[in-house]
């Protein structure tokens, strides 16, 4: 059996799209967006060091990253006063977080996705 030629560029444009879409998410640009505000000294008069770092996100605007990052900040700072194990945040603002690793003491590496945006940040926590 022959194939038509409407089931043959039928089948080579949907090729062609397979191969596009990777490339199009793979495209996507990683800014660096500021987090100085949302940190946070330990003690009042000592410098803001505590709290969110090195907030990127792929796929989005630097504003959904900094409302989400502060978000998850709020709810893990919530869960620190509540008894039992701590527990970080996995879902804020449809974004699923996971941990990953970082190579600095105090501190949580976070990617959180949600389609093709991905955020990223470091959570640096006080040890007192």
């Amino acid at each position: 059996m022959r194939p038509t030629p409407l089931s043959l560029s039928a089948a080579v444009l949907l090729a062609a799209l397979a191969v596009l879409l990777p490339a199009a998410a793979a495209n996507a640009k990683t800014r660096t967006c500021k987090s100085s505000d949302l940190r946070y000294a330990f003690m009042p008069g000592q410098p803001k060091f505590f709290g969110v770092h090195k907030l990127r996100v792929t796929g989005g605007g630097c504003a959904t990253a900094r409302r989400v990052a502060k978000r998850w900040m709020k709810r893990f700072e919530a869960g620190i006063k509540q008894p039992g194990p701590l527990r970080l945040p996995k879902h804020v603002r449809g974004f699923t977080f996971k941990q990953v690793p970082v190579k600095a003491s105090q501190t949580f590496g976070l990617r959180g996705t949600r389609g093709g945006t991905v955020i990223r940040f470091n959570y640096v926590v006080p040890n007192g």
